[in-house]
Parts: C-alpha cells; sequence; structure tokens
C-alpha cells in the first residue's frame, strides 16, 4: 500500500470531510518522515514506505478513531437554554395579544421564529470564516443603510421609518450593531497579514504604524458616529464591544490604557457635546420623582409594579402605563413581573444569565482567532443588551430601545438573534478541527 491509498483510506472513514486535508497533510508528513528515516537505515524507497505505513497502524481503525475526534458537536446545552429564553418571548407575544388584544401577535411571532430558524440552519452549515473575508463589502452595506434612514428614512412627524414590509422591520438598529460585528472582525484579522510602514519625522525619529490598524480606527469612529443618531446605548454597546475584541486579539497589558482610556475620554466628550439631554434622561429614569409628569411618569408606573409584584399571579397595583409595558419591547421584563410574579421572571433572568456564561466558556474552548472573536462578541453583546435593558426596567438606567435579547416583542431583533446562534453554534460545531488559524498577536 501506497501512502496516497493509506490516506484515502483514513479519509474514508471521516464523515466531516472539511476536515480531511488538514488531516492528511499532517500524516503525510510523518509518513515521509518515517519513510527518509528507514532509506537511511538501508531500505530502498518502497520498502520504507511500506515500513513507514506499517508502523503508523490500520488505516481503517485510525481514520474511525479520528471520526470520533473530529466529528461535528451540536451544543445541545446552549440550544436548551435558547428554547427557554424562546418560551418566555412566546409567552411576552401571548400577554400582549391577550391583554391589549392585537390580534396576530402569536402568528407573526411564529412566522419570525419559522423564518429565524430557516436561516439559522444555513448559517449553522456555512463556515463562518468565509462570511468574514470580505470585512470591506459588509461595512459598506452598513454604512449605506444607516445614511439611507438618516437622511431618507423619515416618515410623518419625523418618526423614522426602518424599511417595514409585510409587518417585518427590515432595518433596525440590532441588523447595524450584527453587519458592523462581522466587517470588524473581518478588519481585526487583517491586521496580521498587513506589513508595519515607516514614518521618517528626522534621522534619529521614526514611528511604526500598521495601516490596516488605522483604518480600523477611522472606519470604527465613523461606524459610530452614523449609529449614534440611531440609539446612544446601543452605540455604547458597539464600542464597547470593539474594545472587547481589540483587547483579546492584542492580548498586551502594555496597550491596554490606551486602547480603553483613549475612547472612553472621546465618548465622554462626544456625549456630553452631541446629546446634551442624555443627562437629564438618566436622571429621570434613576429619579423618577424629580419629573413625575413628564420623563418620570414611565419610571413612576415601574417602581408600582415592582414594589407590589408577588411571587406568583398578578401585581397588585397593575400602574397607568401598563398598556405600555404590554407592547413587549423594551418593557418586556416589567410586563411579565406584573402578569406573573418574581418567580417567573427571575427565571428568565437565570436563563440570560446561563446564556450568556455558556457562550463565554466556549469561547476559552475555541483555538481558531476567527471563532473566538465570534463568540466573544455575540457573549458580549447579549451581556451589554441585557444589562442595559434590566437597568432600564429597574429604574437604574436610561430609558432606551435595547431589547431583552430572545424575549423583547420583535421580528427582526429575534431573527438576528437567531443568527448570533447560528454563528456561536457553528463556531462550536467546528471547535475540534485540527488545522484552525492560530491566535497571533500584533
Amino acid at each position: 500500500m501506497q501512502i496516497k491509498e493509506f490516506l484515502n483510506c483514513v479519509c474514508e472513514q471521516i464523515k466531516y470531510k472539511p476536515i480531511c486535508h488538514p488531516i492528511s497533510e499532517e500524516m503525510e508528513n510523518h509518513l515521509k518522515e518515517s519513510k527518509e528515516r528507514f532509506m537511511t537505515q538501508g531500505l530502498t524507497e518502497q520498502e520504507a514506505e511500506e515500513q513507514a505505513i506499517k508502523q503508523m497502524g490500520n488505516a481503517e481503525e485510525i481514520g474511525k478513531n479520528l471520526n470520533q475526534i473530529h466529528r461535528p458537536k451540536l451544543d445541545w446545552k446552549l440550544l436548551m437554554i435558547t428554547a427557554v429564553l424562546l418560551f418566555f418571548g412566546a409567552l411576552v407575544s401571548f400577554t400582549r395579544s391577550q391583554v391589549l388584544d392585537l390580534g396576530g401577535s402569536i402568528e407573526r411571532y411564529g412566522v419570525g421564529l419559522l423564518i429565524g430558524g430557516v436561516l439559522a440552519i444555513g448559517i449553522y452549515f456555512v463556515d463562518y470564516r468565509k462570511l468574514l473575508k470580505k470585512p470591506e463589502i459588509l461595512y459598506g452595506v452598513v454604512i449605506l443603510l444607516m445614511i439611507f434612514v438618516q437622511n431618507f428614512g423619515l416618515g410623518i412627524n419625523g418618526r423614522r421609518v426602518y424599511l417595514s414590509f409585510f409587518g417585518f422591520t427590515l432595518f433596525t438598529p440590532a441588523l447595524v450593531v450584527f453587519i458592523n460585528i462581522l466587517a470588524f472582525i473581518g478588519f481585526l484579522q487583517k491586521i496580521d497579514r498587513t506589513k508595519n510602514c515607516t514614518i521618517n519625522f528626522s534621522e534619529n525619529r521614526q514611528i511604526k504604524m500598521n495601516l490596516e490598524l488605522l483604518k480600523i480606527i477611522l472606519l470604527s469612529g465613523i461606524s459610530l458616529s452614523l449609529l449614534l443618531p440611531l440609539s446612544i446605548p446601543l452605540t455604547i454597546i458597539l464600542g464597547l464591544i470593539y474594545l472587547i475584541l481589540a483587547t483579546v486579539k492584542i492580548g498586551k497589558s502594555k496597550y491596554l490604557i490606551a486602547l480603553w482610556g483613549v475612547p472612553a475620554l472621546v465618548g465622554i466628550m462626544v456625549i456630553a457635546l452631541i446629546s446634551p439631554m442624555f443627562f437629564d434622561r438618566f436622571l429621570n429614569s434613576v429619579n423618577p420623582e424629580r419629573d413625575p409628569a413628564g420623563g418620570g411618569w414611565i419610571g413612576i408606573n415601574q417602581s408600582l409594579i415592582l414594589e407590589s409584584a408577588r411571587l406568583f399571579g398578578p401585581a397588585e397595583d397593575m400602574s397607568g402605563a401598563l398598556d405600555m409595558f404590554d407592547e413587549g419591547t423594551n418593557f418586556a421584563f416589567i410586563s411579565i413581573l406584573a402578569h406573573y410574579g418574581w418567580i417567573p421572571t427571575l427565571a428568565m433572568v437565570s436563563a440570560i444569565a446561563i446564556f450568556s456564561i455558556k457562550l463565554l466558556m466556549n469561547a476559552v474552548k475555541i483555538k481558531d482567532m476567527d471563532g473566538k472573536l465570534l463568540i466573544v462578541a455575540i457573549s458580549s453583546l447579549f451581556i451589554l443588551q441585557s444589562m442595559f435593558n434590566l437597568l432600564m426596567n429597574l429604574n437604574l438606567g436610561i430609558k432606551s430601545n435595547v431589547n431583552m435579547p430572545f424575549v423583547s416583542y420583535g421580528n427582526m431583533d429575534l431573527i438576528i438573534n437567531l443568527a448570533y446562534l447560528a454563528l456561536s453554534l457553528g463556531v462550536y460545531r467546528r471547535k475540534d478541527i485540527l488545522k484552525m488559524s492560530k491566535p497571533e498577536k500584533i
């Protein structure tokens, strides 16, 4: 048996064919080294090749063992936690339809779940690394979307129109964040393949700069500035995710002070200059009594529900703003608390926490830097969104359009969340592939 026949026999036993090439390459190198060693001992080329194959072992058994090791794995635990979150999402839609008498809410939720599920299955089987190969295209698409909405997406009385189609909002800030994250990771991985540019200031002074790094800083600033008018909280979340991803990628402590310090100062200055009402809104959110007839009215009604909620069943004081809470978007937490009590609500929060922790645990197991960055970004997004939403619902944070992942009512957000889930499952599925891109530091 020749080396090529031996390798083909091994690969016939491996069901996940994308792994065959790296396995064959590694085994072929090992066999050639053994063959050369035997030839130096006086064997002919054919004898040395046969001896090297014999020493390797039975091809069929090796293939079966490798198939067990490198078989794609579905993260069932993450799927079960997601099912719990989807149950609470269905509960929000049911409450919305029953209390507000909005027919079709459950049906639209089911359609969104179906579309998101089909899309998620497709994303799950696609190699996630292919999504990151053309970050310029992703970035161009998201910039055009944001410019379009800011300049042309305005309807009656100044309300933004997010390209609605058959009851589905095709453009949402969550979609912008999704595409931006993919583009940022793609650009971040290009740093390794870009040489530093040397700038001469004088004979004794030179500065080396990575042009790809400079491009990332510039493009990130543009995307954040365009997202800011659409959603200040989501802009803050996306900016934090950029910094978290850069920290994971760089991994050098000497850069961390500059990496986090400079954007923090710039962000504070931008919020202070561009949005002078931001701090007033924040104060009204955490202390609603300071403006009970205006910006604090929602917070006061939240407090009534928080103070009178029972362990099970409806709260004693359902408040005068319950219709607004039952819309099921930003205030899904308060809606569930008002109608079903603290125990179901805390079960929902626990499921979100477990989901995020499970994603972070998966990130530790991933060797491929692309996959690691994706899972870190997804887990960071879920954690930050959940924190913003919970603080808002507990009167500890500014009222904003940040939804609770998988729970808040909104078909496009549900579809995007399912896409995130599929990406994370796709990364986990390939975590045992032998030949992956090695994590490199800049």
